[in-house]
C-alpha cells in the first residue's frame, strides 16, 4: 500500500522518541526544548549585554563579517558602543566564520543604525533557539545511536534541557552553541551509520554536518573523524552500485572532502595569518602568560575536572555538592548498572544458559561500536583538554559541550537503571536542577534590556509551567511504557520491534 501524504515525516518524529505509532516521546521533548528556549530568555533578560570580554569580541566578529572583513587578532575590537567590557586584542579570530555569517545579517544593521544594546540582544536571541536545538538533536542523536531504548531519547531531552551551562551558553553569543549542536547531529549520524547502515539520504546528512562543524569550531575535529570511520564501519553501505571496500572507503572519504572544501580555506588562512593552523592567539602587548604544566600536573589537578566539568555549576560554588550531585550520582548508578549486566552475562555463559540480547544477537555488534565510538570521542576530548591546559589554556565547562551527547546518554542511562526508578530518578533530579539554575536569573534584570524585570518574571513563571508540563508527559509517558510492556507485552508486535530491524537508511 502507498504511503499517505506526510506519512513518512510523521513515522520519522514518532520515531524520535524510539516509539512507531503513539508516543509520549515527542511531546517531552517539545516541551523540554520550549523549557529551555524560555529559560534561555530570561537569563537573557537577566544579564547586562557584553558583561564578558569574550562576548564582545564574538559580537565584533559578526560585525565584520556584516562589512565584508575576517578579524585579526592583533587589529583589535572595532565593536566599542562604550558598555560592558571589551578584549585587548580580537582573540576570537582564530575561528572559522560560519557562526558569524548566521548573526550578521541581525548585528550588522542594527549596529550600524545605531542600536547596539538591540544588536547584542538579538544575537543573543538567535544563539538562545540555537542551544534550544540542543535538545532536539541530542534526543534524536539517542534514537540513533540506541534505537531500542525507546524511552532514552525523551530521558536525553530532559536531562539536555535542565543542564545549567545550557542556559548560561543560551544567554550570550558563544560560537561554542552551534559546535555542540553540530556535535549531536554528528552523534546520531555516526550512531545511524553503525545501527542501520549509510544510504545516499545520511551521506548526504553527514557531509553537510561535517562541513557545517569544520566551518564553526576547531574543535569538530573529533566528530568528523568519529563520522569518518562510522561510515567506513556501517553495518551497511549502499551508494549505486558500488559495493564492498571501495563503497566503505568512499563514503568515509565525503564527510572528510567535504569539511576540507568548506573550511580548508581558513585554516590555511590562520597559517598565514596567526602563524599557527589553529590560529591559537600568541603573544600581544600587555599578555600576561598562564602558567605552562605537564600533563601528568594537570591529569592530577582537581581544579582541572572541577572546571571543566562544572555543567551545573550554575552561580554557585565549586564546591557545593549539589551540582556535583546532578552530574555524578547518575554516572555511577551508570556505570553500577552496566557491571550488573556483565556480572550476569558471566554467570549465565558460566550456568550454560541462553545470554540475554534486548535486541537480538545482530545487534550487540553494531551497538558495541556506538559505546566504543561514544566512549573514544570523550576520551580523546579530554585528553585535547589536558594538553590545552598544560600549554597555558583554562577548563571551561562550556568546552565540555563539544562532548554533550555522550555524556547526557550516560547521565540519562543512570536515571533510567530501571524502567520504574525512572519514574522517580527523573523528576527528582529535574527539581534538584532547578537550584543551579535559579541562581542564573536576577528578578531586577539587567539594566540596559527594556523592560528586564518584566521579562525575566515573565519568563521564570513560563519555565516553571513549563517545568511541570515536561514532568507530567514524562512521567505519563514511563506509566504508559510500564503498562504496555507489564500488561500486554505483545498488544502489538510491529511495535515493540526494534527500530534497527524496521529500518533501511534514515
Amino acid at each position: 500500500m502507498a504511503d499517505r501524504p506526510g506519512q513518512r515525516l510523521l513515522d520519522s518524529l514518532r520515531d524520535l522518541g524510539g516509539i512507531r505509532g503513539r508516543s509520549w516521546a515527542t511531546p517531552v521533548v517539545l516541551a523540554a526544548t520550549l523549557f529551555l528556549l524560555v529559560a534561555a530568555v530570561a537569563r537573557i533578560a537577566s544579564t547586562e549585554p557584553l558583561s564578558s570580554t569574550d562576548e564582545s569580541a564574538h559580537v565584533d566578529y559578526a560585525l565584520r563579517v556584516w562589512h565584508g572583513q575576517l578579524p585579526v587578532l592583533l587589529d583589535g575590537v572595532r565593536f566599542r558602543p562604550g558598555f560592558g567590557h571589551t578584549p585587548p586584542v580580537q582573540w576570537v579570530a582564530q575561528h572559522p566564520p560560519l557562526y558569524y555569517v548566521l548573526l550578521a545579517p541581525l548585528v550588522g544593521p542594527l549596529v550600524d543604525s545605531g542600536h547596539p544594546v538591540q544588536a547584542v540582544v538579538a544575537a543573543r536571541l538567535v544563539n538562545a533557539v540555537v542551544v534550544a536545538g540542543i535538545v532536539p538533536a541530542a534526543a534524536w542523536a539517542a534514537s540513533r545511536c540506541f534505537p531500542e531504548a525507546r524511552r532514552l531519547p525523551a530521558t536525553v531531552a530532559v536531562v539536555s534541557a535542565f543542564t545549567a551551562v545550557l542556559v548560561v551558553q543560551a544567554g550570550v553569543v558563544y560560537n561554542d552553541s552551534l559546535a555542540a549542536l553540530l556535535g549531536a547531529l554528528a552523534c546520531g549520524v555516526a550512531g545511524a551509520a553503525l545501527r542501520t547502515g549509510v544510504g545516499p539520504r545520511l551521506l548526504v546528512g553527514g557531509a553537510l554536518v561535517a562541513a557545517a562543524g569544520m566551518t564553526t569550531r576547531l574543535s569538530f575535529a573529533l566528530w568528523l573523524v568519529a563520522i569518518a570511520v562510522a561510515f567506513l564501519l556501517a553495518r551497511t553501505v549502499r551508494v549505486g552500485r558500488l559495493h564492498g571496500v571501495w563503497a566503505r572507503l568512499l563514503v568515509a572519504l565525503v564527510p572528510v572532502v567535504a569539511a576540507a572544501a568548506a573550511s580548508g580555506w581558513f585554516w590555511i588562512r590562520n597559517s598565514i595569518v596567526a602563524g599557527s593552523f589553529s590560529g591559537r592567539p600568541k603573544p600581544w602587548p600587555g599578555w600576561v602568560p598562564r602558567p605552562h604544566f605537564t600533563d601528568g600536573e594537570v591529569v592530577t589537578m582537581p581544579s582541572f575536572w572541577k572546571q571543566l566539568f562544572a555543567l551545573y555549576r550554575g552561580a554557585l560554588d565549586l564546591r557545593d555538592p549539589v551540582p556535583w550531585t546532578l552530574f555524578l550520582v547518575p554516572l555511577l548508578l551508570a556505570v553500577v548498572f552496566a557491571l550488573v549486566l556483565v556480572g550476569r552475562g558471566v554467570v549465565r555463559r558460566r550456568s550454560g544458559a541462553a545470554p540475554v540480547e534486548p535486541v537480538g544477537p545482530s545487534e550487540a555488534w553494531p551497538r558495541a561500536l556506538v559505546v566504543a565510538m561514544l566512549a573514544t570521542v570523550t576520551v580523546l576530548f579530554v585528553l585535547v583538554e589536558i594538553r590545552y591546559m598544560a600549554g597555558g589554556g583554562a577548563p571551561i565547562n562550556r568546552y565540555t559541550l563539544t562532548v554533550w551527547v555522550p555524556l547526557a546518554l550516560a547521565i540519562a542511562a543512570g536515571l533510567r537503571v530501571s524502567r520504574y526508578a525512572a519514574v522517580v530518578l527523573v523528576p527528582a533530579w529535574v527539581l534538584l536542577a532547578l537550584v543551579p539554575m535559579s541562581t542564573l536569573l536576577h528578578p531586577e534584570g539587567a539594566t540596559l534590556v527594556p523592560h528586564a524585570a518584566t521579562l525575566v518574571l515573565g519568563a521564570t513563571v513560563v519555565a516553571g509551567l513549563l517545568t511541570l508540563v515536561t514532568l507530567v508527559l514524562f512521567v505519563l509517558g514511563e506509566v504508559r511504557a510500564i503498562r504496555r510492556s507489564d500488561v500486554e507485552p505483545a498488544a502489538d508486535p510491529a511495535e515493540d520491534q526494534p527500530i534497527a530491524a524496521r529500518s533501511t537508511e534514515r
